[in-house]
């Protein structure tokens, strides 16, 4: 019987992204269906300050929860955000996207968006789409500057980037492509783009978002 419920929830689940897709016109934006997702995981490479951010997109909420490599835990409500620094204290303040760029969504998904996708240009793409446009590029590698530890310009350049996309037109993988600009320098182009890459999942819901958020809110705001 147990066998049985499985093969249902399974074949219910199989229905469901079908006819998503069935209901999808090749018109239609990728933008504007990212827009209704509420929540998303973005999982970060080793030249990231930080390895874990959880984004409750249609609150404007976002926390860093755990992994946290440089500095500790923080969280945005809105234009609100709360950081720890450890034993130095705590800080809760009115900022912008300037300042923790890392909890704004749209510093992950601003480039993707200027890309301006259809649904046929991702599904024609089988998708996964490849961005080699000197210009387009120049959108990714300030996204990369900004975000991570890499020094664009000095060492490396930014030849390409890869973007994958789930059968519901999301993205969920974004790779960026490095080269050396001198062959001499110590160090494997393959690693640092490796090192870069971004992870998007869309599998956490409220409750898992909302105990990240209250757990690090707390111990903030307890200090």
């Amino acid at each position: 019987m147990k066998k049985i419920v499985m093969l249902g929830m399974v074949l219910g689940i199989s229905f469901f992204t079908i006819a998503c897709q069935k209901d999808r016109v090749d018109s239609e934006k990728i933008n504007d269906i990212f827009k209704k997702e509420e929540y998303v995981k973005i999982e970060l490479g080793e030249n990231y300050h930080q390895s874990i951010v959880l984004f409750a997109l249609q609150d404007e909420k976002a926390v860093i929860p755990k992994g946290v490599k440089w500095g500790l835990p923080k969280y945005r409500a809105k234009n609100t955000i709360g950081v720890s620094f450890g034993e130095e204290g705590v800080e809760t303040y009115k900022a912008d996207g300037e300042m923790y760029p890392e909890l704004y969504a749209k510093s992950y998904l601003s480039s993707i968006s200027r890309l301006n996708l259809t649904v046929k240009e991702v599904k024609d793409s089988n998708y996964h789409i490849k961005v080699a446009d000197k210009k387009q590029l120049e959108w990714f590698e300030k996204e990369l500057y900004t975000m991570s530890t890499m020094v664009i310009g000095d060492s490396y350049e930014l030849s390409g980037v890869s973007i994958e996309f789930d059968q519901q037109y999301r993205p969920i993988k974004k790779i960026f492509q490095l080269k050396k600009k001198d062959t001499t320098m110590l160090g494997k182009e393959e690693k640092e783009s490796i090192n870069c890459t971004q992870k998007f999942s869309y599998k956490i819901g409220m409750m898992e978002f909302n105990r990240q958020f209250r757990r690090v809110k707390k111990m903030i705001e307890k200090n």
